[in-house]
C-alpha cells in the first residue's frame, strides 16, 4: 500500500495537550540532566534516563497505573507521552550534553605546550572556554561560579549544531519511515518494548494474558540486576556477581574481558565474553534468521579463520594483550573493522540503490508525516547550516560536507537496521567514524611550530575531533537516531496522527537541547564533578582523536584500509542477492553487518546462539503463540524490570546525595 493511500489519522494533538506534553518533556530533561552525574560509568555509561529507555520507564509506570490503580490513558495518549519522554532526555543524559562538555572541560585542564593537540586549539571557542591557564577550569571539577561569559560561545555554537541535526534526521527519517512501515512493512523489533507496553497498558484489566508473563519478566529482570544495585546504594553490600572486579570489564556490565582468563592467550580471536543475563534475552527479540547469522558467522567466518591466521603467525602480540578488541579488529590479515564499515555502508547504499525511482519521486510527494515542502526545506536548511557551522568552527572546507555525508550513511543505515533487527551494528566507534574524513590528513601532515611548541595544524585538529564522538553522539549513542524511528513507529501502530508525533519530536527535542547544555554545565560547576559517582564523563577523546602523537594512517582503523572496505560491499551484496533470490537461503544481510561489527566481531557467538536455541525450542514447543503470548512478553518484561531497577537504585542515590552528612 503506498503511502498516499493510507488513511491519515486524526490528530487529538490539541493546543492544551500539545502544551501539556511539552512541559511533561521539558521535566523529562531536566529529571534526566539532573540525576545522570549520580550514576557511575560501569552502569550503562551513567545513562540512568536515556532517549531509549525514558519511555520505557515511563510507559511501565503507566502500565501499572492502569492494571492496578484503575487509571484509563487512551492508546494516542499513551503514544504522544512516550514520544515527549524520550525527546525530552534527547539532549539530556549522559553522552550528551555531558560528554561533549566534560572533554571540552578535560582539552582546557590539559592545554600545555607538551599536547600537540590542545596546544593547537587553544583560542577556538568550538572546544570550550579560551583561558590561559589550565587552573581556571579547575572549578568545574572541584566545585564554583560557571563562568557565562566565556562559555556563551561554545553554548550557543553547540546548542545550534545539536538543533541542525535534530532537524536533519527528522527530515530524513520521517522522509524514509512510511516507506519502510508501509510499503515494506519492516517489523521494527526495536519498537516492540513501547508497542507492548502501549497495547498492554490499554488493555482492560485481565483482559490480555500477555500480561502475566511480562510482569513474571518484569520481576526477574529486577532481581537480577538487584543485587547490583544494591551495593551501588550501599558499598557495604557486597558484589555478590563480582561484575566490579577483574576480569570484568568496567564499561560493560557483566563482561569478561576474555583476554584475562586462562583460555584468552589460547584463543586469539575472542576478546569479550558477556555473562550478563540481559545480554543474553535481548538476542530472544531478534528474528531468529538473524541471531543464527550473527552467530554463525562470528564462529565460521571470523573466529575460525582468524585463529588459523594466529597460528600462522598473525596476531602474535594478542595473547598478552589485555582488551584487545581493537588491536584484534583492525589487525591484519583480515581487518575486520574494514569489512565491517564496507557492509554497513554497502547495506544502505544498495537499498538507495534498488530503490532510486521511488527516491527520484520522494521528495515531490507530501507524506503523512510532513508536508514536502516543509521536509525539503529542512533538510536542505540543515545541510547548509550544518555544513556552514562545521567550517566556521574550523573544520576543512571539503572535510565539512564529508562529515555530514559520514554520519547520513552511519546512522541512517542504522535506522534501516533497526527495521529490521532488535540489535544493530552501526559502526560509530571512534576507530570507524572518521573513516573518509581521515583520508585527507593521509599521508600525515605532520606538526607545525605555535609559540615555540610543536603542535598538530589546527585545522586539522578541529576537523578529526568533529568527524568524531563529538558529534556523532548528538544522535547516535542510545539518541534521537533510535527514538525518533521508535516514535514513528508506535504511532503508526495505534492509529496517531504522524504529523502529531513529527510536532512533538521537532518541539521537544529543540526544547531539551535549550535545557541540556548550560543545566548540565551549571550542575558540573555547583556540585562539582570529582563529587559525583559519574565524574568527568567519558573525558579521553583529547588524548586521541587529533592523533596528538600517532600518525592519521595508524590512529584509527589501520591503512591499507580500502581492499577491506571494498570486501565487506562486495560480501554485503552477495547476501543480499542471494537473500531475494533464494527463499531457502540462510544468511541474513543486516545479520551479517551485525556479526561483522556487533560484540567486537565475536562476542555476540554465545549471546546469539543462546537466544536462537530459546526462540527455536518455543517454536517447536508452542509456535507462535507461545512466542507472542508467553516468550516475548517474559523477554520485554525482563528488560523493562531490569531498566526500572536501575533507575529506582538512581533515583535513591541522588537524593542521598542532597542528604546532610
Amino acid at each position: 500500500m503506498d503511502a498516499q493511500e493510507k488513511i491519515e489519522a486524526k490528530s487529538v494533538l490539541t493546543p492544551k495537550l500539545f502544551a501539556l506534553l511539552v512541559l511533561f518533556g521539558a521535566f523529562m530533561g531536566l529529571t534526566g540532566v539532573l540525576t545522570t552525574p549520580f550514576v557511575p560509568s560501569w552502569l550503562g555509561w551513567s545513562t540512568l534516563l536515556s532517549p531509549t529507555s525514558a519511555p520505557l520507564i515511563v510507559l511501565f509506570i503507566l502500565l501499572l497505573l492502569t492494571q492496578f490503580a484503575g487509571v484509563a490513558v487512551s492508546r494516542e495518549k499513551l503514544v504522544l507521552l512516550a514520544i515527549a519522554a524520550a525527546m525530552g532526555v534527547s539532549f539530556c543524559y549522559s553522552w550528551v550534553p555531558y560528554g561533549i562538555i566534560h572533554n571540552a572541560a578535560a582539552a582546557r585542564l590539559y592545554q600545555y605546550n607538551w599536547h600537540p593537540t590542545n596546544w593547537a586549539v587553544v583560542d577556538y571557542w568550538v572546544f570550550g572556554p579560551v583561558i590561559s591557564d589550565p587552573a581556571e577550569m579547575t572549578p568545574i571539577q572541584t566545585g564554583g561560579p560557571v563562568p557565562w561569559g566565556k562559555w556563551a560561545p561554545f553554548l550557543a555554537w553547540w546548542i545550534t549544531y545539536t538543533v541542525l541535526w535534530l532537524l536533519f534526521f527528522t527530515g530524513w527519517i520521517s522522509l524514509l519511515q512510511e516507506r519502510w512501515m508501509i510499503v515494506e512493512r519492516l517489523p521494527y523489533p526495536v519498537a516492540i518494548p513501547v508497542t507492548m507496553q502501549i497495547a498492554l497498558a490499554s488493555a482492560p484489566k485481565g483482559k490480555d494474558p500477555r500480561i502475566r508473563f511480562f510482569l513474571l519478566g518484569a520481576l526477574i529482570g529486577a532481581l537480577v540486576i538487584l543485587p547490583v544495585i544494591a551495593a551501588y546504594v550501599n558499598p557495604a553490600i557486597p558484589d555478590i556477581y563480582g561484575w566490579s572486579r577483574e576480569p570484568f570489564i568496567p564499561w560493560w556490565l557483566g563482561c569478561i574481558d576474555f583476554s584475562r582468563t586462562p583460555l584468552g592467550p589460547v584463543i586469539i580471536p575472542i576478546s569479550v565474553l558477556p555473562l550478563n543475563p540481559s545480554d543474553y534475552v535481548v538476542w530472544y527479540i531478534v528474528p531468529s534468521k538473524i541471531s543464527f547469522t550473527v552467530w554463525f558467522l562470528q564462529l565460521f567466518l571470523i573466529t575460525v579463520p582468524s585463529q588459523i591466521a594466529y597460528y600462522m603467525g598473525y596476531y602474535s602480540d594478542l595473547p598478552t594483550m589485555a582488551n584487545r578488541f581493537h588491536a584484534f579488529m583492525n589487525g591484519a590479515p583480515f581487518r575486520w573493522n574494514g569489512w565491517y564499515v564496507g557492509a554497513a555502508f554497502g547495506l544502505i547504499l544498495i537499498w538507495f540503490v534498488l530503490n532510486w525511482k521511488y527516491m527520484k519521486e520522494v521528495f515531490t510527494r507530501t507524506e503523512q508525516s510532513m508536508p514536502a515542502k516543509l521536509r525539503n526545506w529542512m533538510l536542505i536548511g540543515s545541510t547548509l547550516g550544518l555544513i556552514g557551522l562545521l567550517i566556521a568552527a574550523g573544520v576543512n572546507a571539503i572535510a565539512a560536507p564529508l562529515i555530514v555525508l559520514s554520519m547520513w550513511l552511519i546512522y541512517i543505515g542504522a535506522v534501516r537496521q533497526m527495521g529490521l533487527s532488535y540489535v544493530a551494528a552501526v559502526p560509530g566507534d571512534w576507530t570507524q567514524l572518521p573513516t573518509l574524513v581521515k583520508y585527507l590528513y593521509i599521508p600525515d601532515p605532520g606538526y607545525i611550530t605555535i609559540n615555540g611548541a610543536q603542535a598538530r595544524p589546527p585545522e586539522m585538529v578541529v576537523t578529526m575531533w568533529l568527524a568524531n564522538r563529538p558529534t556523532a553522539v548528538i544522535f547516535g549513542y542510545g539518541g534521537i537516531i533510535s527514538s525518533i524511528p521508535i516514535s514513528y513507529k508506535a504511532a503508526f501502530d495505534n492509529g496517531v496522527n504522524l504529523r502529531d508525533v513529527t510536532k512533538l519530536i521537532l518541539a521537544i527535542g529543540i526544547l531539551s537541547a535549550i535545557i541540556g547544555y548550560p543545566v548540565a554545565l551549571w550542575f558540573s560547576y555547583t556540585i562539582g564533578t570529582n563529587n559525583t559517582r559519574m565524574g568527568m564523563f567519558d573525558a579521553w577523546w583529547h588524548w586521541v582523536f587529533g592523533c596528538p602523537w600517532s600518525k592519521v594512517e595508524e590512529q584509527f582503523i589501520t591503512e591499507p584500509l580500502a581492499p577491506y572496505l571494498l570486501a565487506g560491499f562486495a560480501l554485503i551484496a552477495l547476501v543480499s542477492f542471494l537473500n531475494f533470490r533464494f527463499v531457502w537461503w540462510p544468511i541474513d544481510p543486516v545479520g551479517t553487518v551485525v556479526a561483522l561489527g556487533g560484540g567486537f566481531a565475536t562476542g555476540y557467538i554465545l549471546p546469539a546462539f543462546i537466544g536462537w536455541l530459546v526462540k527455536r525450542l518455543v517454536y517447536r514447543i508452542g509456535g507462535t503463540k507461545l512466542d507472542e503470548n508467553v516468550g516475548m512478553p517474559f523477554a520485554i518484561g525482563f528488560i523493562i524490570g531490569y531498566l526500572m531497577c536501575q533507575v529506582i537504585g538512581g533515583v535513591i542515590v541522588t537524593v542521598q546525595f542532597f542528604l546532610p552528612k
